[in-house]
């Protein structure tokens, strides 16, 4: 599809300030988790996450454009929706392990902060104040992304047919 991101280097603290994600952060927790991230820079068309890989990380969009898109077996691929800085991308996969259930791809030239799997996973593990507020955003990013969903179900549902069980 795509070229790939390339890696430039470890992220500023001023970048992640300004994302709604880690707006409850005091500065000692943001420079620590920004000291796990590298930036990316992705061009239009780079796919940045693929449907049915299995995680390899997160990222969090700093600047630009990105849709995710579903693809089925038969039929043609449908856009999920369009996310931009501050969005969370790849989470759900990297907690469950299950493979990813949509494809991620920059629509725009974006900028984006990377944190490897296993980087991720200790934080989401841990017991630090900087941990806890890193698990405490994911939670309100997942929930985020969860009302999105069933908005998008609601805007799919005909008035008086019954919901999809």
């Amino acid at each position: 599809m795509g070229r790939a991101a390339r890696v430039w280097a470890l992220i500023p603290v001023e970048e992640l300030e300004q994302q709604p994600l880690f707006v409850e952060f005091d500065p000692l927790s943001l420079r620590a988790v920004a000291a796990l991230m590298t930036r990316r820079d992705a061009p239009s068309g780079t796919v940045l996450l693929e449907q049915g890989q299995r995680s390899g990380g997160v990222f969090v969009v700093l600047s630009g454009q990105v849709n995710m898109i579903r693809t089925e077996d038969a039929g043609p691929a449908a856009l999920l929706g369009t996310l931009g800085p501050g969005s969370l991308l790849g989470a759900t996969a990297a907690l469950d392990g299950a493979p990813r259930s949509a494809s991620i791809v920059a629509t725009q030239a974006s900028v984006l902060a990377a944190l490897p799997a296993t980087a991720f996973m200790e934080l989401m593990e841990g017991r630090s104040r900087v941990a806890l507020r890193f698990q405490l955003a994911v939670v309100c990013s997942l929930f985020r992304d969860l009302r999105r969903g069933n908005r998008l179900l609601a805007a799919t549902l005909v008035p008086g047919d019954p919901p999809p069980s």
